[in-house]
């Protein structure tokens, strides 16, 4: 092969105009092929999400009578119940996932009732989630037999932008950034000594930026039992303060249900519950 070089011992534009068409060529086809498979994707039956949706929440939500397709369809929502291990139906979901483009590049939009989801290449974003969860979903990655018990109420979890890594869907949230609060209304269970005992607020913050932390600040609205205390963690470790208090007799021997993180302070009713994991 006989490359021309200009009068200057350079290489003709000419040439150099063929060298570049090259990767332009291959870069094209690149961004054409992902085009493709993102287009073949959407139109794939709706039911090629239930086992990624059972994976990644752990084999506590089920994607159950699904319709459509992966781009726009509907399903129902059915979780596990904590003591039985039955499934139990949650909600029904609609959505539409549509591809878009935003400042970090290519993007994939997930459109549902209940909240939107943005999918780039640096993670999730969520914007204006408002979701009713389950107690026993809710508690089902607490390892502590509490969690397992009946509880019952109704618990909404509502954030206006919450912005996570691709690490999250490791259980990661050091890469989390966002605001985030959940209210459990009519909190109770059948194992304790009345049915309900109060309203109680989460308020969930992740600094982002490298901090690498989360906090979680814990309040009563209202009720008999007051509740109040922080939960907090970072890479993969955290620690708990909670206070309860209340009328003596409502609360008695909650350290013999607790177990041994659980104090009991003074002769007024007020346990505390204090640990690390």
């Amino acid at each position: 092969m006989t490359f021309r070089r200009s009068s200057d011992g350079g290489f003709s534009p000419g040439v150099l105009g063929r060298w570049l068409l090259v990767p332009a060529i291959l870069l094209g086809l690149a961004l054409l092929v992902s085009l493709l498979f993102v287009f073949i994707a959407l139109r794939l039956p709706a039911s090629v999400l239930e086992a990624p949706v059972l994976s990644l929440a752990g084999g506590q939500v089920r994607f159950a009578l699904p319709s459509g397709q992966v781009r726009a369809g509907r399903a129902e929502l059915w979780v596990r119940d904590s003591a039985s291990r039955d499934w139990l139906p949650w909600m029904p979901i609609d959505w539409t996932l549509n591809p878009a483009w935003h400042d970090t590049g290519p993007a994939l939009v997930l459109s549902t009732g209940a909240g939107s989801v943005i999918l780039d290449r640096s993670g999730l974003t969520l914007r204006g989630v408002r979701i009713d969860l389950p107690p026993g979903l809710l508690l089902a990655g607490v390892d502590h037999p509490l969690a397992n018990a009946p509880w019952r109420g109704d618990i909404a979890l509502t954030s206006q932008r919450f912005v996570c890594g691709w690490s999250v869907v490791w259980r990661d949230f050091s890469s989390c950034a966002g605001a985030a609060t959940l209210h459990w209304f009519g909190m109770g269970s059948s194992i304790l000594p009345l049915q309900e005992y109060g309203d109680y607020v989460v308020a969930v913050s992740a600094p982002g930026q490298g901090a690498g932390g989360w906090r979680a600040d814990v309040a009563t609205e209202a009720g008999i039992v007051t509740i109040a205390g922080f939960v907090e963690g970072t890479q993969g470790k955290g620690r708990y303060q909670l206070s309860i208090k209340s009328e003596k007799q409502l609360i008695e021997g909650l350290n013999s249900i607790a177990g041994p993180l659980s104090r009991k302070r003074g002769d007024a009713g007020e346990y505390i519950l204090d640990g690390t994991w």
